[in-house]
């Protein structure tokens, strides 16, 4: 978990507080194709400005995949940016505008690691897929075809189509 102390950033007084982490982000169950998520490494810096205290960095790290194609299982490497806001309703000096992203705090400690999990997730694509020439799995026997060519003969035509088929047949004999 990646935890930050306000009182150490307020007695920056402006000044950054450079970061270098590892961070264990909780993601199982949070994608349909996720694996595995290996620790996370943040580089960036945080500081506090009149009731706010910002967080701002790269996030690297690799996620171990399923292709939603043929379900094997590859590695996905992302790098996001992250930039978090958090502010101490006590001591703001400011009107609070709904449209500002703002985190609030309770207690003493910032609790980083959910906004930087929710970073990765928005990252995500919505389908992954192990390579752009995937072929997937075959609809009748279920072979990986990327494998091994099965020799099974897929020909699907849409029922309501069918009815053209026919009358294409017809006009090339």
């Amino acid at each position: 978990m990646m935890k930050l102390q306000k009182n150490a950033l307020t007695q920056l007084h402006g000044r950054h507080l450079p970061l270098d982490e590892t961070v264990e982000l909780n993601l199982t169950r949070r994608h349909l194709q996720l694996v595995e998520a290996k620790p996370a490494h943040f580089i960036g810096e945080a500081f506090a400005a009149t009731g706010l205290f910002i967080v701002e960095g790269r996030l690297t790290g690799e996620l171990t995949m399923e292709c939603a194609r043929c379900l094997k299982h590859f590695p996905y490497s992302y790098d996001v940016g992250v930039k978090e806001t958090f502010m101490d309703e006590k001591a703001i000096e400011f009107e609070v505008d709904d449209e500002m992203e703002l985190h609030p705090i309770e207690g003493e400690e910032i609790e980083v690691t959910p906004y930087l999990e929710g970073a990765v997730l928005l990252d995500l694509p919505h389908t992954l897929i192990c390579s752009e020439d995937c072929k997937g799995l075959c609809p009748e026997c279920g072979a990986n075809r990327n494998d091994k060519e099965c020799g099974c003969v897929v020909e699907r035509i849409d029922p309501r189509l069918a009815i053209l088929g026919e009358l294409f047949g017809k006009q090339d004999k």
